[in-house]
């Protein structure tokens, strides 16, 4: 039966607690990491929020956090780290607006130099390249020093960058549209994308005919329903329409093939099961004892009388002597014993083949994507109750079928999109290329250019061209 503790014990408790946390505390603290010290006191605070001494340590550590962290930054700044300085400042930020902290003199100052180092180095790594044109460039710095910039101290400062980045990439947009010396519809989806990132209007061409609309599945997979089969079908096409092969203005479909099939194999035997228990058995042993006796005999006693003679008397006396003797106990042993009961093994085993294959490049093979994959699980069931053996009744339970195939489905789809991927690699990136047309294409496929797409689209687009396979990766 639970029992409320007494209040003064509860007192006692809570006060070691809170004893060990601010050691824990100020420990930090003499190690000089305030910022989490004051973390620390912040927990203290909470927990007791009219100690005015844990507030006055707590405001007292905070000021020393922000001290340190702007100290550390300017530091940086001095030795010319400055992303090491501006991941400090984020921080010093970031402390100061959860602890609503009001700033030194001192410390204001400081903070203004700060931000004239940070603003001279964003204007190197983001003004510069985007004055160069390298727009996309500029932008993913830009992304990366958002957090930075969101405080409310760097909001002239991210106007100006943001205001850069646009700029650049809408005189980037004109200058790319004005390229007469292409005009392949790659070049021109690749141009009207960049366009349309920066919120600017650029025609998109017709589809190439490399291109397509999501293909049309013939055949069937054995085994499997209806349901299941349009729930392959949709994650096939949702995985092709993310693929480089994909134009939803393109007409033509190509047919691809599905074969598979999926079968469950159900089985059922009879099996002995024992189990070890141990039991308290009862059993008779002799046991050795001492018994003191005391016997009472009569004895002469000699005394005098009142007349002075010398008289003898009867007087009983005891005599004490010890005897051993044995008797009979019960004792108890541990033994080990073996429960023996049936139980019926039932078991699963899932398998299932899925294939996808079909021509999308009329020049080579055609593509084709496998899974093969099965599930095989048995459990027991009985409605054996043997509480020394701890056996009680259980039911089987195994992995449903639906949400096996439902993971397997997704697989598919994923590997269905990297075949896809691969297979474009394969037919328009790993050839020679001459043309922007052709860099462009190869930069459908979303992922790191090779160097001869990259030489060619660094002409006109320089540092951007590698970051340019990213407009495609979200279609």
């Amino acid at each position: 039966m639970s029992r409320l503790l007494p209040p003064l014990l509860l007192l006692a408790l809570f006060g070691s607690a809170c004893s060990t946390l601010r050691g824990r505390a100020d420990e930090l603290a003499r190690n000089g990491q305030f910022v989490e010290a004051a973390s620390l006191y912040d927990d203290l605070v909470s927990k007791d929020p009219h100690d005015k001494s844990l507030v006055i340590e707590r405001d007292g550590l905070r000021g020393k956090a922000l001290s340190q962290l702007l100290g550390n930054a300017r530091r940086f700044r001095l030795d010319g780290i400055d992303e090491k300085a501006e991941d400090d400042l984020l921080r010093f930020l970031d402390r100061r607006a959860q602890w609503n902290a009001k700033l030194s003199g001192g410390l204001e100052s400081s903070l203004l130099e700060e931000m004239e180092g940070t603003h001279r180095h964003l204007r190197a790594v983001i003004v510069t390249p985007a004055s160069q044109g390298h727009a996309l460039t500029a932008e993913e710095t830009l992304i990366r020093k958002r957090p930075l910039l969101a405080h409310k101290e760097m909001v002239g400062i991210q106007r100006e960058m943001e205001s850069s980045v646009l700029n650049s990439g809408k005189d980037t947009c004109g200058r790319l549209k004005a390229v007469t010396s292409d005009t392949g519809p790659h070049w021109r989806e690749l141009v009207s994308r960049y366009c349309r990132h920066w919120r600017e209007i650029a025609p998109e061409p017709a589809p190439a005919p490399e291109l397509t609309s999501v293909p049309t599945w013939e055949g069937q997979v054995s085994g499997l329903d209806s349901a299941r089969m349009a729930l392959l079908r949709s994650r096939l096409a949702r995985a092709y329409e993310l693929s480089p092969w994909y134009s939803p203005a393109a007409k033509s479909q190509p047919e691809l093939l599905l074969a598979g099939r999926f079968d469950t194999r159900r089985g059922s035997e009879n099996v002995a099961m024992t189990a070890p228990y141990t039991e308290r058995v009862p059993y008779t042993d002799h046991e050795e004892r001492k018994e003191t006796i005391e016997e009472p005999f009569e004895a002469d006693e000699t005394y005098t009388d009142k007349d002075g003679k010398t008289q003898t008397r009867k007087v009983t006396k005891v005599r004490t002597y010890t005897r051993n003797f044995t008797v009979p106990v019960t004792r108890y042993r541990d033994v080990a014993r073996t429960f023996e009961y049936h139980a019926l093994r039932l078991s699963v085993e899932h398998q299932l083949t899925l294939s996808s294959s079909g021509v999308l490049d009329t020049r080579r093979a055609p593509l084709a994507t496998v899974l093969q994959d099965h599930l095989s699980e048995s459990s027991l069931e009985h409605d054996v109750h043997f509480e020394p053996g701890e056996i009680r009744p259980r039911r089987a339970s195994f992995t449903s079928p639906e949400g096996w195939l439902e993971g397997r489905v997704e697989l598919m789809a994923r590997r269905f999109a990297e075949s896809l991927s691969l297979h474009w690699r394969e037919s328009y990136c790993d050839v020679p290329m001459r043309t922007l047309d052709e860099a462009s294409r190869c930069a459908r496929a979303g992922t790191t250019l090779p160097t001869p797409a990259h030489q060619l689209l660094s002409e006109v687009l320089g540092d951007d061209a590698a970051r340019i396979p990213a407009l495609f990766v979200n279609r």
